[in-house]
């Protein structure tokens, strides 16, 4: 990742599902307004290198933000990234990671990872609501799943 500044946001929670229902709701684009507070819409086609337009709810009251990013990896049913690249601006990579436990659960993992000389900005404008919002993605993603 360079010498430059580096600011990560993540949350994780196990979830009492198996990984393929964990992994039909990840990618059941149609539903995400029924659990996703942080990300209600997401537009793709899931294809490596296509663009990922997501509609991210920033702050409860505020206009949600048009983020444009770009599919990096699809790994059914485990691993969904997509990131952006603004040279030595700013990068970023968001992963959702779905890992089974021995006793068949689901733990969810997501993290967005970014750097460059304008990470500092992003983070004092938007990092707070970004780790809450991944917090309250993995929750909501858990009460959903479980009482689907």
């Amino acid at each position: 990742m360079g010498n430059t500044f580096r600011y990560s946001y993540n949350a994780q929670i196990e979830i009492l599902s198996k990984k393929v229902i964990v992994w039909k709701v990840l990618t059941d684009l149609q539903n995400y307004p029924k659990w996703n507070p942080f990300t209600p819409k997401i537009e793709t086609d899931w294809q490596i290198g296509h663009k990922v337009l997501l509609t991210v709810q920033m702050k409860n009251g505020e206009n949600p933000i048009i983020q444009k990013e770009y599919i990096r990896k699809l790994d059914p049913p485990s691993e969904i990234s997509w990131g952006m690249n603004w040279g030595i601006f700013l990068k970023a990579e968001r992963i959702q990671r779905l890992t089974k436990t021995p006793n068949n659960m689901t733990i969810y993992f997501t993290e967005d990872v970014i750097h460059g000389i304008l990470a500092p900005v992003v983070d004092f404008l938007y990092g707070k609501s970004v780790q809450r919002g991944f917090e309250q993605v993995a929750l909501s993603l858990k009460k959903y799943v479980e009482n689907s």
